[in-house]
This record gives C-alpha cells, sequence and structure tokens, in this order.
C-alpha cells in the first residue's frame, strides 16, 4: 500500500506532529510505502491566484499543483492530519485543496451532472482539538464530518473510511497520549484490511 500523509501544522513540537510520525511509523512497520507533505515545510501556497485559473482553464496545470497532483495520483490512502482551527482545517490546508483538486482534475462537469474523478482513493483524517468540551458535543463533530468527508473528499468521488478526533491533546497526560498512539496503530491495522 502507498500512503500519503499530508500535515497541516506549523507546529513541529506538538502532538499533531507526533501523530503524523506515529501514523508514518505504522505504515513504515507493515512495509508499506509512505510519503509525507509537510505544508508549511515546503511553504505551499495556498492562494488560488488570478492566473492559476487561467492557466488552468486551458488546461495548463502550474508545475505546484501537478506536483501535489502526483503525489494524490500515486497514493492508496491519503491521511491528512491537522488541528482544528475555527471550526475547521488550517488555512495552509483548505488553500491546497482549493489548488490541487480542482475540475479537470478531481471532479468535471456533464451539463448539470457531477463526475467525481477520484473513486479509487480512501482518506483518513486526523483531527486535534485544543478543548475537550467543544468537539465532544456529536452534533458539531458531524457538521464538520459532512463539510469535510461529504462535501469536500465525497465531491471528488474519494472515501472517508477513517475520521479521528483527539481532543484537548495539549492536556492529555503521557498514558493518554500513549493511548492515542496505540489507537493509531489499530486505525492502520484496520486501513489495511478496508
Amino acid at each position: 500500500m502507498r500512503a500519503l500523509i499530508i500535515y497541516a501544522n506549523y507546529k513541529e513540537q506538538s502532538f499533531t506532529a507526533a501523530i503524523r510520525d506515529k501514523l508514518a511509523e505504522s505504515f513504515h512497520n507493515k512495509k508499506h510505502e509512505v510519503v509525507i507533505r509537510n505544508l508549511y515545510e515546503i511553504k505551499f501556497n495556498p492562494v488560488l491566484s488570478r492566473s492559476d485559473l487561467e492557466s488552468i482553464e486551458n488546461q495548463i496545470f502550474p508545475v505546484d499543483i501537478m506536483n501535489e497532483q502526483k503525489f494524490i495520483q500515486w497514493a492508496d490512502i491519503i491521511c491528512f492530519v491537522y488541528p482544528i482551527w475555527w471550526s475547521g482545517m488550517p488555512a495552509i490546508l483548505k488553500g491546497y485543496i482549493e489548488r490541487v483538486f480542482v475540475m479537470g482534475y478531481a471532479f468535471s462537469f456533464e451539463g448539470e451532472k457531477i463526475i467525481p474523478l477520484l473513486n479509487n482513493k480512501k482518506v483518513a483524517i486526523f483531527n486535534t482539538t485544543g478543548s475537550r468540551n467543544i468537539y465532544k458535543d456529536e452534533r458539531r463533530k458531524n457538521a464538520l464530518n459532512i463539510i469535510t468527508d461529504e462535501c469536500i473528499f465525497g465531491f471528488t468521488g474519494m472515501n472517508v473510511i477513517v475520521h479521528e478526533y483527539f481532543n484537548a491533546i495539549s492536556k492529555a497526560t503521557p498514558e493518554e497520549k500513549q493511548h492515542i498512539f496505540e489507537e493509531i496503530s489499530h486505525i492502520v491495522d484496520k486501513i489495511e484490511l478496508s
């Protein structure tokens, strides 16, 4: 299996980064190929510009967009690891989606009908939050899931098979963190079987 991990957090000394690393380690331990795209480290430009749009309309994709699309095409499973900020993903990841998952690559239209173009791709999402209270409410999590799992990835035909929330990670005890790492290993086992 080929696993692509897309990481969107500027903090390298964070528990979100530790989750990314544990995920990569778990895939490696199962002898899977792993690529990590750290959007801050690669200085990904999240702004979908007028020149980008004009080029894409003419079927000329900017080099940085094509490079990321190659990683998406390569992967069997795409794991997104990021904190929830203001009830959503960090702007750099939203911009990544806007620039990379463009019409003609991730979806197209036949008249009024939407044609998803990434149908064979599986997605796993790992979110961290700073509070125990905000996202323990299932209603709020369901709202996030609808936007992310259905309206973004589902729109392109991608299948979200895992969406995990790790709450109040800044306050987690060493035992709680260890439990999360064990959970991630189990999730990779399930992904392997799906």
